[in-house]
């Protein structure tokens, strides 16, 4: 995820789930998989599935106290249910982490919390809080923080909301210097996109054109949706400026200006509150490895089940056990592993993970 490999992280986060699928028990090791997964997701805008498994995460991690697991899933539910617009979701998922750093008292979370509260502001249109908090943050000159990398993009959105575009530009050209290397392409992707926003909003379009260049090629081979509709408006509107005629030296590639229409395309399906069709992040990946085929899901048209093959699939979707199903469903051990092989087998499915996504896709949760 760090260096910006989302068809390699969704590859190989499948695979691990597989592998403990198989061991027939809980491993410890899981939620951390399905929170890479659901990043995967996340970026390609696919947020139904990534909240699906992010609300397996903070389940699973509440019942074993996992209490560091449990914050980070909450944080990432966060971030999805702000994209959802969901504001409700989003507003009890950050009560969660707040209730959980003030009992537990623990770890860097108190270091989190500030930014995700912020978070909440801008969603909410509090910008007097969100303007209060940025003046708080400081970004040294010398090495950052770990806190200070999820900090900084909340900061140039607040800039942004109160359109300081050359103020912002100030800072992303301070941020410079902790870019393009391997292990955090994720956090280059993120400042080229509010580069490009910035550099757009104040004028200066040939800049804006050469780092969009930059940005394009990084985040086209992955399929990337997230990182340019987080921006809003002003991301659609420097995007849109693309599209229209300048110098041949700049000029798109026809497979980029498809996927730049493909982006504004995500702005408008955002608008009317329609998600990306799950097919498309799925089959626009290359192939799979063959040792790695059974990893990917596989899409079953006309499936159809039966009321307690329903009944079991909701309980599943839930992040209920085989123990929690039977004594749910009042029926025995055995009859639930049934079932759940019924549905693995009728959604082409080789986890409870794909069933679920693959369940979610066909529109049968």
């Amino acid at each position: 995820m760090r260096s910006g490999q989302l068809r390699l992280a969704y590859e190989e986060g499948q695979a691990d789930l597989n592998l403990i699928e198989q061991m027939k028990g809980f491993a410890l090791l899981k939620g951390y998989f399905e929170i890479a997964l659901a990043q995967v997701w996340y970026q390609w805008n696919r947020l139904e599935e990534a909240r699906d498994l992010l609300q397996m995460v903070v389940h699973n991690a509440a019942a074993w106290q996992q209490l560091e697991l449990l914050a980070w899933g909450y944080a990432e539910l966060i971030q999805v249910e702000l994209a959802r617009r969901d504001r409700p979701a989003a507003q009890q998922a950050l009560h969660e982490v707040e209730q959980l750093v003030q009992r537990e008292r623990f770890g860097i979370y108190p270091g989190w919390l500030p930014t995700m509260q912020a978070q909440w502001w801008l969603a909410q249109g509090q910008l007097e809080a969100a303007s209060n908090w940025a003046a708080s943050v400081v970004f040294p000159e010398e090495a950052w923080e770990g806190r200070l990398y999820g900090a900084f993009p909340v900061v140039i959105r607040m800039y942004f909301a109160e359109r300081r575009w050359r103020e912002a530009l100030d800072l992303l050209e301070r941020w410079s210097g902790h870019l393009d290397r391997p292990a955090n392409i994720e956090i280059t992707i993120i400042f080229l996109a509010q580069s490009l926003v910035a550099l757009h909003q104040a004028g200066k379009n040939e800049q804006a054109r050469m780092i969009a260049a930059r940005l394009l090629a990084l985040t086209e081979p992955e399929g990337y949706l997230r990182v340019y509709l987080d921006e809003g408006e002003p991301m659609r509107q420097a995007l849109q400026a693309l599209l229209t005629p300048h110098s041949q030296q700049h000029e798109l590639a026809s497979s980029t200006t498809a996927y730049v229409a493909k982006l504004l395309a995500a702005f408008e399906q955002e608008e009317q509150g329609v998600s990306t069709p799950v097919v498309t992040a799925i089959t626009s990946q290359p192939a799979l490895s063959s040792a790695r085929q059974a990893s990917a899901v596989s899409f079953v048209p006309g499936v159809s089940l039966t009321r307690r093959e329903q009944e079991v699939l909701h309980l599943l979707a839930a992040g209920a056990s085989n123990q929690e199903i039977a004594q749910t469903l009042v029926i025995s051990l055995d009859t639930v592993k049934k079932h759940v092989s019924n549905l693995l087998g009728k959604l082409g499915a080789s986890s409870r993970t794909q069933a679920i996504i693959q369940a979610r896709a066909l529109s049968l949760l």
